[in-house]
């Protein structure tokens, strides 16, 4: 992968891992009571997500070598 496009998605990953966990954090800090569905969907974003952080991190430390 190009070095921009894993930026670009790691700094995605990032953005939406944040705003999922500002969502869960805030609703819980302020006493709003989510639904169970919204609840599961934001942890199937952050599960969904992890891995694409995980990859683009591992790029952008370890560069893939063609020989």
């Amino acid at each position: 992968m190009e070095a921009k496009k894993i930026t670009v998605l790691r700094s995605l990953s990032l953005l939406i891992l944040g705003i999922t966990t500002v969502i869960l954090l805030g609703a819980r800090f302020i006493g709003i009571e989510l639904s169970d569905m919204t609840i599961r969907v934001l942890g199937i974003v952050d599960l969904i997500t992890l891995p694409v952080l995980a990859f683009t991190t591992w790029r952008m430390f370890f560069p893939h070598r063609s020989y």
